[in-house]
């Protein structure tokens, strides 16, 4: 049995149970069903959730379930806001939804391409907007989200951030190279999203021990069942050492998923024709994790992603770009058909 230790997220005062709650799974849930996996997360302990206000209605569920809760529980959650005023109002949504009168965390949402960081980063940006809501005690810490080791090293290297929320599982490990050490020797706290390299990996045991080895992360595994997050506090509070199957199994894992996996770096863009290409090369995980409603709604940005993609013309210049060499072509066709299958069943 492994001695179960808090872990401290870097600067700020925040300690968290070994394990956090992510946000993203409970919108399939209805109202009721949220909040009955919410109060079991926090009756085994769990005392950080993550959310976003991307996520529909997952922050007034989370706001819901803790109605009733005395015990306290720590809140992040993330603005994709451009400006100021944005990130402003987005913070006042989040208070409103969550019924809370301080978020303790506030994150700047997927700040993944050189565009996004400029505006936000520059004058009138979103950054200006959350540190005016600090100014003002309506959150404690500013964080930062992303999938780009790269720009994550550029993001928490201006000292703007309390936080920052990486890519980490067994599969996606790039940030061991330099990020993880550098946000550990400058007191950056790290939030793991991500662990089941968003739905690939399906083993609990090997995933969750991985980062949980890793000393300073906190993994937030989506959960929308009272049977996952049991399984997943028995791990957390088990022993994190991998049993010779589970090791072999992890090997076999990386094995199989390495040729063909996206690790969302977005080396591959810009697309002549505009396709998210690392969106939509991971069309499993928005069935296995987002509401049908929200995948199928034309006027969605998911729905609009897919509907470009059947414009590939095949250049491969994704292809000479990709640090992985993924036949990308061929994933996204393959992606494609299992959309329009999920679409029309």
């Amino acid at each position: 049995m492994t001695e179960l230790k808090y872990r401290e997220l870097g600067r700020t005062e925040i300690k968290t149970f070994p394990l956090g709650f992510g946000g993203i799974p409970i919108q399939r849930l209805s109202k009721e069903e949220a909040v009955k996996v919410i109060h079991r997360a926090i009756e085994g302990g769990l005392n950080f959730i993550d959310t976003a206000r991307l996520y529909n209605d997952s922050e007034e569920k989370i706001g819901a379930a803790l109605k009733s809760i005395d015990k306290r529980i720590y809140l992040a959650t993330k603005t994709p806001a451009g400006t100021k005023e944005e990130a402003l109002a987005d913070v006042g949504e989040s208070l409103k939804n969550l019924g809370v009168d301080k978020i303790d965390i506030y994150q700047l949402h997927n700040v993944d391409t050189e565009e996004k960081f400029e505006k936000r980063m520059s004058e009138g940006g979103a950054l200006e907007g959350l540190k005016k809501a600090q100014e003002e005690g309506k959150i404690d810490y500013i964080g930062v989200t992303g999938h780009s080791t790269e720009l994550l090293m550029k993001l928490v290297k201006t000292d703007e951030f309390d936080t920052v929320q990486l890519c980490y599982n067994f599969i996606e490990d790039e940030c061991e190279e330099e990020l993880i050490d550098y946000c550990h020797e400058n007191n950056i706290g790290m939030i793991g999203m991500k662990p089941f390299a968003g739905g690939a990996l399906d083993n609990a045991p090997v995933t969750l021990k991985y980062i949980l080895r890793q000393d300073g992360v906190v993994p937030i595994p989506g959960i929308e069942s009272v049977e996952e997050i049991n399984e997943n506090i028995e791990i957390a509070k088990g022993s994190w050492e991998y049993t010779d199957e589970e090791a072999e199994v992890m090997e076999k894992l990386k094995a199989e998923l390495g040729e063909n996996f996206c690790r969302r770096c977005n080396y591959c863009q810009p697309c002549p024709k505009d396709i998210p290409i690392s969106m939509v090369i991971r069309a499993k995980s928005f069935i296995t994790r987002m509401p049908k409603e929200a995948i199928t709604d034309e006027e969605g940005w998911i729905y609009g992603g897919f509907e470009k993609a059947k414009k590939c013309i095949e250049c491969e210049e994704c292809i000479e770009r990709c640090p992985y060499n993924l036949e990308i072509p061929e994933l996204i066709k393959d992606n494609l058909e299992i959309m329009d299958e999920f679409r029309n069943n």
